[in-house]
This record gives structure tokens, C-alpha cells and sequence, in this order.
């Protein structure tokens, strides 16, 4: 009974993790009216039991339910006000994680202790950027040199908060999610003009300790092995930190399938713990006398727990690393107590204790893929009739869990790794056994021979990985198929995993075919759907045909090592299945439109390339790095192009080759009108007022479009009155990042298309806008943010105005 109990509690945990807004004082009556009745029925007997165990599995998922809601009631409380968001605030706290470091300063968490000058309340936990240069790479102005900020230390500072908002796609990365989930409850900056004082240069608290800690073997780490690669890998393996690793590292692992198995993953966890289970049990079998004062299970349990607990504290007792804490504390209790219950009640009850610490564990893939995991394997090894030699056994493991998450991965991340089998062949006995441990060793206890013996087996593990990476066929991509799709193919799994001597066993597999075959409904000709992506503050527009796919920019470039090409853009188009795009247009050059597209031409065949950008352009000076993008071919895009795709119009309206050579990088931006039977769009870029004007003399009878992305974000220095009511658009477009420091879109001119009576919309109150041209002359709008809401998203309200 316990493991039905645990699945209606996990049940109930989903299902209000689901929910739009959080439920009012009068549902929460209605429900304890709820549990009252289904427990006085279940005690009533002339009910059958099958009813009334379903009435008791019922109360079970409405207990999770309830628990959900008031732990995330409890966490909410501390959410910071938004009338708060972006005040200067004088806070006093403590750093308790490792400063992460890159080109435009460092990244920390802080533990707020006070507030000096603010009347709203603070989250307890914020994460700060402490930039020592400017959004294009000039150095911030300050009054006076900026510290080197370090783990454990106590600050006072003015920083400014917002709340967590992060973009909003689908299938895309919910980063106020993430924020819930690991008690972050705002994230900002240090305001580098205000005085910044240390206080303490380690605080008197466990987490200042533990964050010191990190740091010091860390930095340990950097010291004996240098800024290397495998140097990167080893700060990942052994305190958590993969902020190292560098992005082309992080592509071979994931393109590998091994990307679990860099960073401290529960498999590591789990394989140290039981070697120092091993380990205890083995010394009290050498010295028998002990188990006299120690019961030998219960030392072999406490040491294989401690080493558990200290493995966890390296890594800064991480969300995922606290789930498989919680799950090996709960079997060593349990062998500690030499109680012999099933496996599946063991399962059941680590899914209790974890559920019961942290509800929004259900939001992570790693919980599903863990547990999944163990559940998978004990299933599958279970019932059979022959012990198998290890080496067999192993080999079957690793077989049972390539193909039971075939449908999984696909679901999650729209690939399958087909070398995964030997990459983890290879991977998991060297990086478990071999690199973790002696990496832990070497950087803890300062042994440095066996922190290099480490990286010399990491060296050749990724040789290998190097080598296999380079088949053709190394990685796939597909569409996310339909949740009925995936459940099917699931149900084939399940048939599959079955003894053998199970009727049609391996028919089961067949049952994947709706997996690879299932794709979103096909345009027809004359029909396009459009797609603005919410790249936060930058833009990055899909449009697709019957036939053809169209990228319009891709976003911004965070840093050297992210880029909204990588982390939003790319996703997205394999979301959908794209396999490849007809054209890639590079409106002009600016970080925030040109910034994420090498990353989208090394992921996704282009046939052209067609910008604004003049051949010296950086942006093409890093296609040459790379001899397949070099070979693209390019188009310069100039006013008077025409092309039809599916009866679909496209005509470029500027520049011009006039323009090319006097006007300044926003003027130059590539302005398309697409028209169908079903409406237009007019792409515009950043133009401002100068080109704007030019369009008005060269081009006013053919500006009207339904829909219009908003030039320049909505700066003031775009839509004049004359060019707006010469579009005189619908819809009109501002893609904008949350609370951005530019103030897009301003709200006089947001006003000025609300006059002309158009609808505006916002990426950054609004998520993905996808538009459908499918029928009539009006495109059907879907807002990602009022498609898929959350409880945890800040309400709508009027964003303050950045002057």
C-alpha cells in the first residue's frame, strides 16, 4: 500500500505544482471539508474496499496537494515587494556560495542579515553581480577600486533587487522556477558608487564556513592543475562549480550523453557512499572486537552516510545533490535498523522524505530521471531466475537504461546521444570510481599527485569522448512529440521491460513509433506562423511557411561562455523539429541582434546567410573560425529583394545602397514585409527616426502591415507618429527585457500605437508571442505567459519607468 500512497502523494505534489495562482483561504476550507469526509467515509463499512482504498488514495494526493501549497504560501511570503524592485537598498549579509568570475565581473549569493533604508522586507537569499564592466565591454564607473569579493565574508552594500524573471519560450528554461526552487528570492546588483565595506572576513555561521571551504579547494583545484580544461572538469566534480567549463566542453558532453556525469551527480554520491560503507564494514570485520560496542551495520551505515553528508557540503548542498542526500540517509537508516523491506517500500519512502523537504523537486528533470533510474533498474533485475556474472549484469544495466529513456530524453531534451552506450561504458567506471575519488582526495587532503593522476584520467576519458563524437550519426534531434505520443511510447517501455517469456515483450518498442513520426500540424500554402522569442532584452523572430523557416537575429550574447543563440533560440528550433533554415537574416550589427546567431548556425544547417553587416564585420570573422559556417552563402540585403515562399511575400524595404555607407549600424537594419493571403508582418530591426523618414519617401505604399515589431525595442528615438500611422499596425510588438536599464519600450511611445488603437504587446510581460496567419485577415495571437502560467510569476503590473 505504502508505494500507491507514495504515488497519489507525488500526484498531488504535480499537480499543484501545475496551478496558475496560488488557492484562496475558502478552497483551502473547502478542501480540509474534503479530507474530513473522505476519512469518516473510509471508516464507514458498508462501503467495498476497493472504494475505499480509492478514497484513501484520493485523500493521500489531496495531503500532497495541500502540503505544496503551504510550503510555497511559506516561501512566497518572503518575496520581494515590487514596489521595492530596482530601489537602491543598503544591505548587510554574507556570501555563502563560491564567487563565480567571468569577463564582466563576478556572481554570488548572499544571505541578507539587515536592511538599512528600505521600508519593504528582503528575501532572505539574493543573488548579486558585482560588474566591473558595462553592458559593451567599457569599465564601470566607480568612485573607487572594486574588491575581489570571497566566500564567507561579511558585506554591507547598496545593491538594486528585482524579482526573478527570466524568459519565457516553449520548452524553454523557467528561470524564476529555478529561483523557487533554490530559495533565491530576488537577484540584482551591487551599486559600485556607493561605499562597499567587509565586516568580517569570515563570518561565525556554518554557511560562511562551508562557502569557505568550497573556495579554498577550489582554488587548490586552480593552483596545482591551472586554468586548463580537465582543471574546469575537476572543480565541477569535486565542489559543484562547472562554471569553468568552457562551452564547447559542455556541447561534447551533452552531445555524448555523459553530462550527468560532470558535475556532482547522485551517481557520484551514491558510489561514494557506499565505498565508505564498504570500507567501515570492512574494518569492523578485521577488528570484530568493535562490533561488541558498534553494531558493524550501523558504523558501516553512520560512515557511509558522513561520507555522503561531507560529498554533499563540497558541493554546497545543492538542490539536486540534497535529493540524493535525502535518499541514501534514508537507506542507511533503514539497513542501520536491519529492517528487511521490499525494495519498492524503500523507494517509496526516500520519494516521501524528499517530497516532504522540497515539493518543487517535481519541477526538475533530474528527479524524475533519478528515481526513474532506480526504479527502472530494480524492475528490470528483479524476478529473474539466474544470477548473472557482474561484468554481465553491468553490461545488461547499461542496456536496460539506454532504451528505457529513449522516450524521456526526447520528451525533455530533443536529442538521443546514440553513442551514449559506449560514452557511458567508458565514462562511468573511470569518472566514479577512478577521477571522483582521487580528485577528492588530491584537493581536499592536498595530496597533488593524485589530483593529477585525476586529470590524467579525465585526459583520456575525454579523448575518447572526442573520438566517438566525431561519428556522423553521434547525436539526433526531434520535435517534442505530443503528450499522448509520449505516454504511448512509455506503456511500450513498460511491455518491454517485462521478464522474458512476456507475450510480445519486445512489440512493445513498436509502440515508440508515434514518437519519431508525430510533429505539430503542417502549414498549408498561404498560411505562416510567426514566432517572437523572448530573448529578453534583444530580439529573435521565427517565421515559418509550409516549406521554409526564416530566423530573423538571434538574441544577445551574455557572455563568453552563453548566448540566447545557445541557450533559447537553438532549443526552441529543435523543439519544433527544425532541421534546417532557408535563410538566417542578421539585421545589423549589435550585440543584442546578432549575438546568439553563430551559435544557431553551428547547431542548424542554413542554406544563406542575408544581413547588413559589411564583410569586416566581427560577426563573420568568427564564421571563419569555423570552416563549415565560412562556407555559407551570404547575401547582402538590400531594398528592392523579393522572393515567395508558399505563396508567401517577402520584400526587403531597406536599406538601401545609398544607405549602406552613410547611415549609422541601427538605419542599416534590414526592414522586411512579409504578406499572405492571411495578413502581413514588417520586420523593422532597430531603425530609428532617419530611416524611419526614408521609408516614408521611398517606400509609403507598401508599409501597412497587420503586425509590427516595434523598432528599437520601443526607444524613443523610433516609431515617429508619421511612420507608425503610415503601418498602422494591429498589433505592435516591443521585445524587451524585464526591468531593463534602457527603459524599453518607453511608455510615450507605446502610447502613441495605443492611439492609433493598436494592440501592444510586450516579450517581457507576454513571453513568446506567437502569431498564426492561418485564416481570415486576422492573425490568431498565443502570449506565452498567459498560455502557461505559474504561481510563482511575479502578477502583471505596471513596470516603472526608466528615465
Amino acid at each position: 500500500m505504502l508505494p500507491g500512497a507514495t504515488l497519489g502523494f507525488l500526484l498531488g505534489v504535480w499537480l499543484f505544482q501545475q496551478q496558475a495562482q496560488l488557492w484562496s483561504l475558502f478552497v483551502w476550507l473547502g478542501w480540509c471539508a474534503l479530507l474530513v469526509a473522505l476519512r469518516l467515509a473510509r471508516c464507514v463499512p458498508r462501503y467495498p474496499t476497493l472504494w475505499r482504498k480509492l478514497w484513501l488514495l484520493v485523500l493521500i494526493t489531496a495531503l500532497g496537494f495541500a502540503w505544496a501549497q503551504a510550503r510555497a504560501w511559506w516561501r512566497l511570503q518572503s518575496a520581494l515587494p515590487a514596489a521595492c524592485q530596482q530601489k537602491v537598498i543598503a544591505v548587510q549579509g554574507v556570501i555563502v556560495s563560491v564567487p563565480e568570475q567571468d569577463a564582466r565581473g563576478q556572481h554570488v549569493d548572499m544571505a541578507i542579515e539587515q536592511r538599512f533604508n528600505a521600508v519593504c522586507g528582503l528575501p532572505d537569499r539574493v543573488r548579486l553581480h558585482l560588474y566591473t564592466q558595462a553592458y559593451r565591454g567599457d569599465v564601470a564607473k566607480s568612485s573607487h577600486p572594486l574588491p575581489r569579493l570571497k566566500a564567507g565574508e561579511r558585506w554591507q552594500f547598496s545593491v538594486k533587487l528585482k524579482r526573478p524573471h527570466g524568459t519565457r519560450n516553449p520548452h524553454g528554461f523557467d528561470y524564476a522556477a529555478w529561483c523557487l526552487a533554490n530559495d533565491i528570492g530576488a537577484s540584482g546588483s551591487i551599486v559600485t558608487k556607493a561605499p562597499m565595506r567587509r565586516l568580517q572576513s569570515l563570518a561565525w555561521q556554518p554557511a560562511a564556513w562551508i562557502a569557505r571551504w568550497r573556495a579554498l579547494v577550489g582554488d587548490r583545484i586552480t593552483q596545482i592543475l591551472g586554468h586548463t580544461p580537465s582543471s574546469a572538469v575537476m572543480r565541477a566534480l569535486v565542489i559543484g562549480d562547472d562554471s569553468q567549463i568552457s562551452r564547447a566542453d559542455w556541447q561534447l558532453f551533452v552531445d555524448s550523453g555523459i553530462n550527468h556525469l560532470v558535475s556532482i551527480s547522485g551517481l557520484h554520491i551514491t558510489m561514494l557512499a557506499s565505498l565508505g560503507y564498504l570500507f567501515i564494514g570492512w574494518l569492523w570485520r578485521l577488528w570484530p572486537r568493535w562490533a561488541l560496542y558498534v553494531p558493524s551495520t550501523l558504523a558501516a551505515s553512520t560512515g557511509g552516510a558522513l561520507v555522503a553528508i561531507v560529498y554533499a557540503a563540497l558541493a554546497g548542498f545543492s538542490i539536486p545533490t540534497q535529493r540524493t542526500l535525502y535518499m541514501l540517509l534514508t537507506v542507511f537508516v533503514m539497513l542501520s535498523l536491519k529492517q528487511r523491506i521490499p525494495f519498492s517500500w524503500l523507494l517509496s519512502i526516500a520519494m516521501w522524505v524528499v517530497l516532504l523537504l522540497d515539493p518543487w523537486a517535481v519541477l526538475a528533470p533530474g528527479f524524475w530521471l533519478s528515481f526513474g533510474a532506480v526504479a527502472v533498474l530494480a524492475f528490470s533485475m528483479s524476478g529473474r531466475l539466474r544470477v548473472a556474472p557482474w561484468w554481465q549484469s553491468a553490461m545488461q544495466a547499461q542496456w536496460v537504461m539506454t532504451l528505457a529513456f529513449v522516450p524521456v530524453l526526447i520528451m525533455l531534451f530533443n536529442q538521443l546521444a546514440l553513442v551514449s552506450p559506449l560514452a557511458n561504458a567508458l565514462a562511468i567506471p573511470l569518472v566514479s570510481i577512478g577521477v571522483v575519488p582521487l580528485a577528492i582526495a588530491g584537493a581536499v587532503f592536498s595530496i597533488d599527485f593524485l589530483l593529477i593522476w585525476a586529470a590524467s584520467l579525465w585526459e583520456a576519458c575525454a579523448a575518447g569522448l572526442q573520438w566517438l563524437h566525431q561519428w556522423p550519426w553521434a547525436v539526433r534531434y526531434f520535435a517534442t512529440p505530443p503528450v499522448w505520443a509520449w505516454l504511448i511510447a512509455m506503456l511500450g517501455t513498460l511491455v518491454w521491460l517485462m521478464p522474458c517469456g512476456w507475450p510480445l515483450r519486445w512489440a512493445g518498442l513498436l509502440l515508440w513509433l508515434p514518437l519519431f513520426h508525430v510533429s505539430e500540424p503542417i502549414l498549408q500554402p498561404g498560411q505562416m506562423r510567426v514566432t517572437v522569442i523572448d530573448v529578453g532584452q534583444g530580439l529573435s523572430v521565427l517565421l515559418q511557411t509550409a516549406r521554409h523557416a526564416m530566423l530573423y537575429d538571434a538574441g544577445p550574447i551574455y557572455n563568453e561562455q552563453s548566448d540566447a543563440g545557445q541557450r533559447i533560440v537553438l532549443p526552441y528550433l529543435r523543439h519544433l523539429g527544425l532541421h534546417q533554415l532557408q535563410l538566417a537574416v542578421i539585421s545589423h550589427d549589435d550585440n543584442d541582434h546578432v549575438g546568439g546567431m553563430a551559435s544557431v548556425l553551428a547547431g542548424i544547417q542554413a542554406q544563406q546567410i542575408m544581413s547588413s553587416l559589411t564583410a569586416e564585420a566581427q560577426f563573420f570573422k568568427q564564421l571563419q573560425q569555423n570552416p563549415q559556417m565560412a562556407k555559407l552563402p551570404r547575401l547582402a540585403g538590400r531594398a528592392g529583394q523579393t522572393w515567395v515562399w508558399d505563396q508567401v511575400h517577402f520584400r526587403v524595404l531597406h536599406p538601401s545602397h545609398a544607405m549602406t555607407s552613410v547611415a549609422k549600424d541601427n538605419d542599416k537594419s534590414c526592414v522586411i514585409k512579409i504578406s499572405s493571403a492571411h495578413g502581413s508582418l514588417l520586420l523593422t530591426g532597430d531603425i530609428e527616426q532617419y530611416a524611419e523618414q526614408m521609408l516614408l519617401e521611398s517606400s509609403s505604399d507598401q508599409l501597412q502591415a497587420d503586425v509590427m515589431v516595434m523598432p528599437h525595442h520601443g526607444s524613443k528615438t523610433s516609431s515617429n507618429m508619421a511612420f507608425i500611422r503610415q503601418v498602422h499596425p494591429k498589433v505592435a510588438i516591443a521585445t524587451a527585457g524585464y526591468l531593463n536599464r534602457f527603459g524599453h519600450p518607453k511608455p510615450e511611445v507605446v502610447a502613441r500605437y495605443q492611439a492609433l488603437g493598436s494592440q501592444t504587446l510586450r516579450s517581457d510581460q507576454d513571453g513568446a508571442i506567437v502569431l498564426d496567419f492561418l485564416r481570415g485577415a486576422q492573425p490568431h495571437v498565443t502570449r506565452w505567459r498567459q498560455a502557461e502560467p505559474h504561481y510563482w510569476e511575479a502578477p502583471n503590473h505596471p513596470l516603472p519607468s526608466q528615465m
